[in-house]
């Protein structure tokens, strides 16, 4: 049933929508959208439907006006000429600059091929400042190691992409040599300053196969700095402990909700084993989980995180795979260069910044946080 019929979707009222050009083409839309005030992570493009925006408290409509096929296939040829041959086979993703603004748009159909949609996620120019992300000290300290291994952890859209560029930006301006970059697909463009950057695209018409392949060519390339954009598959967690092993400092990303499982992840796909668990705990330099909640006012977003820095102590808990004690040892507030999420939390709740069950959602220890509350 299309979405004029049913939807109980808010649309955005004229003064918000800040007289968004109905009549225009869908690209001169999304580049209105773009370069707007609006707050939004994602525009969603049904066929049929409005143009849909998600924002920190939701789904709203745009306009009333529904995007029609032709206006969805013109949109497709700008971004890739072949779109209805890889539309045929599955869903795709294109990362392309549209002049004031960077977008991923990953392009599908649906309903058995009768309908056409387009989700955009729209990227900085440039990366953002470390600063002015809201990351903690010892988290922005990560940008300063030459070596080891950072994993960034966090559901997925919850912000890890754009806190790697801001760190890789941040070594960027502050020394020279070789970064690398393994991203599906490239999204922020960072710009070469002190540094030589060298993103390379995981894909069918990409650079590289599959992020294993450009982990395995990075070792060859004199890399000081190789960023994994994630971590999926036991292939790619081993040559990311290699290279880390090998002297470079290596960013990786995983799709995981605490400390805990992210270090449990890996493990697993390292294959669980004593010697594996020895590598880790000493080739790992930190662990980075962050979430995005959306204010009270619904106007933006908030970012929590937790850090652990491992000390002596955790490197024996990770050796001998005890990874359960490592989140009392976090909550004990021993180690320097480490915090918890529910400490980011109940900071964001004094300060009346979010809702109780925002925060609730975000926590990585959830008894831990009842007790808190």
């Amino acid at each position: 049933m299309e979405y004029h019929q049913s939807s109980q979707i808010r649309t955005l009222s004229y003064i918000e929508n800040e007289d968004h050009p109905v009549f225009g083409t869908l690209v001169e839309q999304i580049l209105h959208l773009l370069n707007s005030r609006l707050v939004f992570s994602d525009i969603i493009i049904h066929q049929n439907s409005p143009l849909m925006l998600r924002q920190p408290k939701g789904l709203v409509a745009v306009t009333d006006s529904p995007i029609t096929k032709e206006e969805l296939e013109e949109f497709f040829d700008v971004i890739e000429p072949n779109w209805a041959e890889r539309i045929a086979l599955r869903a795709f993703d294109r990362s392309i600059d549209l002049h004031t603004a960077r977008i991923r748009a990953n392009c599908f159909s649906f309903q058995g091929k009768k309908r056409l949609g387009c989700v955009i996620r729209r990227f900085p120019k440039e990366p953002l400042p470390l600063a002015d992300l809201g990351l903690h000290p010892d988290e922005q300290d990560f940008a300063r190691l030459t070596s080891g291994l950072v994993l960034i952890l966090g559901d997925t859209c919850h912000g890890k992409s754009t806190t790697i560029a801001s760190m890789i930006d941040e070594i960027n301006k502050h020394r020279s040599g070789h970064i690398i970059t393994i991203e599906d697909p490239v999204e922020t463009l960072i710009p070469q300053r002190m540094s030589i950057i060298t993103q390379r695209e995981v894909g069918e018409d990409g650079d590289v196969e599959s992020y294993y392949r450009g982990a395995l060519d990075a070792l060859r390339e004199r890399p000081d700095v190789i960023v994994i954009g994630e971590i999926r598959d036991a292939q790619t967690a081993q040559e990311a402990l290699a290279l880390a092993e090998s002297g470079p400092l290596v960013l990786a990303s995983l799709h995981a909700r605490s400390t805990e499982l992210g270090l449990q992840k890996m493990l697993r796909l390292l294959g669980n084993s004593e010697a594996q668990a020895q590598a880790l705990a000493h080739a790992l330099r930190g662990v980075l989980c962050q979430a995005l909640l959306p204010s009270l006012e619904g106007n933006r977003y908030h970012l929590a995180t937790e850090c652990l820095t491992p000390s002596p102590a955790v490197m024996r808990m990770l050796e001998a795979g005890d990874i359960g004690a490592i989140r009392a040892h976090m909550n004990s507030g021993r180690d320097a260069g480490c915090h918890t999420m529910n400490q980011m939390l109940e900071s964001l709740l004094a300060a009346h910044k979010v809702s109780v069950d925002d925060a609730r959602n975000a926590s990585t220890d959830r008894v831990g946080f009842a007790e808190m509350v």
